[in-house]
């Protein structure tokens, strides 16, 4: 293994990484040399096809599931990363969830169950990792918002709120949290070819539609926001907080 790698020997917490653009991450992270904390909700078998990915890569990697709308959850992510490497050096908040429909058909319990996991839940993750980031006087934070909070769309409206608060949260926690040498980013992707959107991009000439009115004439993938976390985690952004980085080939332009 290169000793070159950007994240040789550091530990990483990804949550809801058990499939799409959190897996992606954790993978991307593994190949870099970190150690993995997994976060998944429900699904382990598909978290334990991920932790086999991230060994063959010669990453360790430890799962812990549940929501992180669970204040516990997020208690037992930290607690893991400690006992098992001893160091948290970054987190990546993609956890989330999608539950449309129209504002005024929209339940309450609906509304409650996004904000929970897309809102809490960074909220619950970010404070349980700051006691060891601020130990070792170094840290960063990745929050995953999403153009939802850029551009409006009927039958969003919990999501939408969710990722705007998220943007605004980045900037709050990075104002805090920078003096102890931990810096704070979000990335706010557009439409990635992910589990998440087939239900939109599937439908006839959807996809297509959006490929034209995308300036770089495609979807993104979940590379592409891999890449831009790794950047936003590493000490190639190390004069870079409080910032929302868009990935979306354009399509709000």
């Amino acid at each position: 293994m290169s000793s070159t790698r950007r994240f040789e020997k550091m530990v990483v917490i990804v949550t809801g990484a058990s499939r799409g653009i959190g897996k992606a991450i954790a993978l991307a992270f593994a190949a870099e040399g970190a150690d993995i904390v997994l976060n998944y909700a429900s699904n382990h078998a598909a978290a334990e096809m991920a932790k086999v990915e991230i060994e063959q890569l010669g990453g360790r990697c430890v799962l812990v599931g549940g929501s992180v709308g669970d204040p516990a959850v997020a208690t037992s992510l930290a607690a893991a990363a400690m006992r098992e490497f001893g160091r948290i050096d970054v987190l990546v908040n993609n956890a989330g969830i999608a539950k449309d429909g129209h504002l005024m058909m929209l339940s309450e319990e609906t509304w409650k169950n996004v904000l929970d996991v897309n809102l809490h839940g960074m909220f619950y993750c970010t404070r349980a990792v700051l006691d060891a980031m601020i130990a070792q006087g170094s840290g960063a934070i990745v929050n995953m918002s999403s153009s939802a909070a850029l551009r409006g769309r009927a039958g969003q409206v919990p999501y939408a709120a969710t990722k705007g608060a998220v943007m605004g949260l980045t900037k709050q926690f990075a104002k805090e949290v920078g003096p102890f040498g931990i810096r704070v980013n979000a990335i706010a992707p557009g439409f990635i070819d992910t589990e998440m959107v087939d239900g939109l991009l599937g439908r006839p000439g959807v996809r297509d539609a959006f490929i034209a009115a995308t300036p770089v004439r495609r979807i993104g993938a979940v590379e592409d926001v891999a890449a831009t976390t790794l950047f936003l985690a590493s000490s190639e952004s190390a004069y870079i907080t409080g910032e929302v980085t868009a990935i979306n080939g354009g399509l709000l332009l």
